[in-house]
């Protein structure tokens, strides 16, 4: 029994160009109501997985205050609606954040951030030969980032140990190197292929 909950009222808490936090009354299938329930609307963000010619990754280490620390994981960003099409934003993002570019795009995946309380996706794309061209072009929030390009086993290496501290970021890397031919992933073993 498929059936979706029926909104019977919403009421916006905080509403500004990063987030929109709302509370719905909900009626359940079977006719339970759950009265609050919050969503988030953030708009969709890409996440970008950038293989250098020499099979390494492209990462950005950065503050995150709600964590209080720093945070190794893939470049990315918020989407924007000065963008015509969601490729044209994680081109932009790559080159901001890293200064890198990259002759090979595919979008690899599109999946929720977390569709319990978030309304946004992740567009997963795949940057083949990337490559530094110029000085990174940072936002104010992004103060203190660094790029580091590290070899892909040694990222795999490090995932369980939580070298990437993003789940969405390490979902991403996965997805990505299954894309490009660089990790095989089965029902019984992941291998380096």
């Amino acid at each position: 029994m498929d059936k979706k909950w029926h909104v019977i009222s919403s009421k916006s808490l905080l509403n500004d160009r990063w987030i929109n936090l709302r509370a719905d009354c909900c009626i359940t299938a079977s006719g339970a109501e759950i009265d609050p329930y919050y969503v988030l609307n953030y708009p969709d963000w890409v996440n970008i997985v950038a293989v250098t010619r020499d099979d390494s990754l492209v990462l950005v280490r950065q503050y995150r205050h709600a964590a209080g620390d720093f945070i190794l994981e893939v470049p990315g960003g918020i989407v924007d609606g000065s963008d015509s099409n969601v490729e044209l934003t994680a081109r932009r993002e790559l080159e901001e954040e890293t200064g890198y570019v990259a002759a090979r795009w595919q979008l690899v995946s599109v999946l929720y951030a977390n569709p319990a309380t978030q309304t946004n996706r992740v567009h997963v794309f795949l940057a083949r030969d990337a490559q530094c061209i110029k000085p990174q072009l940072l936002d104010a929030s992004e103060e203190g980032l660094t790029v580091r390009v590290v070899p892909i086993p040694e990222v795999l290496d490090g995932l369980s140990s939580g070298l990437l501290g993003m789940s969405m970021h390490v979902s991403s890397v996965l997805l990505g190197l299954a894309a490009a031919g660089l990790l095989q992933l089965n029902a019984d073993v992941a291998k380096i292929t």
